[in-house]
């Protein structure tokens, strides 16, 4: 009797487990109502695609790139094990391009290793690369933060993010992909400019205006 009980409660765990979306935002409810609005427009060949987490999400990259058909296909709070989750329907519609900018979350909510991020990455470039051989992938630079503005969250994650734009460029190199390196051309003295930002991670105007000059070679 009692490893019967056991068994149910492995078995309800496993399903709650299952249940939970691939993400590490703290609002479970918004990853699946913020996926299923996305996916109401459907990827064509014709399009490029913007993946990514908050960052991505609060761009208005069809307004910015009025003529070249750019999906929006950030969700805050995602990580690279989201992407992984929801990419399927991306490379079904096999599209132009996609830009990623993912791992941040990763890298500022969980102890997970480079090594082991860099692999779940591998992961979601060979799914891209399998599914829709024929899209342009672009691997772009994680950005920086200003760890003074929220110094309990973001106390030394900085270092972490340049030692992953490290494996990302390498990666990006040995696999024959365009790494675009915002990072660089966004940081001041290696942190987020505060007059770029509202909260030490999400950034203004002014730092959306250094990131689109940045990819605005490649949207062509």
């Amino acid at each position: 009797m009692k490893k019967a009980i056991l068994l149910l409660f492995a078995a309800a765990f496993a399903t709650s487990v299952a249940a939970q979306p691939d993400t590490l935002s703290v609002n479970k409810t918004y990853y699946p109502q913020k996926r299923n609005v996305e996916e109401l427009v459907p990827v064509t060949p014709r399009n490029i695609v913007m993946l990514g987490n908050s960052l991505t999400e609060r761009g208005y990259w069809s307004e910015y790139f009025q003529k070249e058909r750019v999906l929006n296909r950030g969700i805050g709070g995602d990580c690279i094990s989201g992407m992984i989750h929801r990419i399927d329907p991306i490379v079904e519609g096999q599209p132009r391009a996609i830009f990623i900018m993912g791992g941040a979350n990763d890298l500022i909510f969980s102890k997970i290793s480079d090594a082991k991020l860099l692999e779940q990455y591998e992961r979601l470039l060979d799914i891209i690369a399998r599914r829709s051989p024929r899209t342009k992938v672009y691997v772009q630079s994680l950005l920086p933060l200003n760890e003074s503005m929220n110094q309990k969250q973001f106390g030394g994650k900085n270092a972490r993010i340049v030692s992953f734009n490290k494996c990302l460029r390498e990666m990006a190199a040995r696999r024959g992909l365009v790494y675009i390196d915002i990072w660089s051309a966004i940081q001041h003295d290696g942190i987020l400019p505060e007059e770029m930002t509202f909260d030490g991670v999400h950034l203004k105007a002014d730092g959306y205006r250094i990131w689109i000059e940045q990819i605005r070679p490649y949207m062509k």
